[in-house]
């Protein structure tokens, strides 16, 4: 598969996964995190938080508000732990196709934490793109480069949650704009989601997406009977390099 080919010329996505480990350690990161962050909000809850797993966050018996309890910024897993995720086998496997420039853009791991029937836990369909052009605190790309995004599935019951795309979505202008709030530019879909015909990919845990920033997505009203946990991450690369590449194995998957 040339990862490069898929999400350009493609459906503007394609598949790859984590290493049972791999996924072990991740839920580890997050779990601890998530434990950190109820200890400061309800600390009484922290045994039985432990006890019940991330997944079933939805059963504690909560006195916060859940949706101003968990921003952004709790939700990042410290910078020092992208060099783990740049030794992943997913990762390597990035660099030997797009070359040693991809990196993991401004050190953002963020994972996200999405209560059973819960429709305001998800945000709207959009593109990643939009929030660049926002300028939403990502500042400007390098000379040169591009980038793609990478959506990992943590803990997920496949075809009840997860995350839905518009395949080849990236191939076209959709109607947005932007709307400040709180000091803060973000893009709004102009147009009828209803009327887009999405797919809901059936990630298992472990399981990841890699797609272009322009490809229409968004989450979906969770269906199962337990959280769903995700994370994401942004690939910087050289583009040159990247298409260089990508000609490269172009040639030798023909020739095999």
């Amino acid at each position: 598969m040339v990862i490069f080919d898929e999400i350009n010329d493609g459906p503007g996505f394609c598949l790859e996964g984590l290493a049972p480990a791999e996924l072990d350690f991740v839920r580890g990161l997050i779990t601890a995190q998530y434990l950190a962050r109820i200890g400061t909000l309800q600390p009484d809850l922290v045994p039985i938080a432990r006890e019940r797993g991330i997944a079933r966050y939805h059963t504690l018996p909560t006195t916060f508000d859940h949706g101003k309890s968990w921003p952004k910024a709790a939700r990042l897993l410290d910078p020092k732990y992208v060099a783990d995720f740049a030794r992943m086998g997913f990762f390597r496997r990035i660099q030997a196709q797009f070359g040693p420039s991809a990196t993991i853009s401004h050190g953002e791991l963020n994972w996200r934490l999405v209560r059973p029937n819960q429709p305001t836990d998800i945000g709207p369909i959009h593109a990643d793109k939009w929030f660049w052009d926002a300028g939403y605190g990502y500042g400007s790309m390098p000379a040169g480069f591009d980038r793609f995004k990478i959506w990992v599935a943590v803990h997920t019951e496949p075809g009840a949650n997860g995350l839905c795309v518009k395949p080849g979505s990236h191939r076209q202008e959709w109607k947005h704009h932007f709307e400040t709030k709180d000091g803060v530019s973000k893009p709004v879909f102009d147009e009828d989601p209803d009327a887009i015909e999405t797919e809901l990919l059936p990630l298992a845990a472990g399981q990841m997406v890699m797609f272009h920033d322009e490809l229409l997505h968004g989450g979906v009203v969770n269906r199962g009977n337990t959280c769903r946990v995700s994370i994401e991450l942004t690939v910087l690369f050289d583009r040159a390099e990247a298409v260089a590449r990508a000609a490269a194995l172009r040639g030798e998957l023909a020739l095999a």
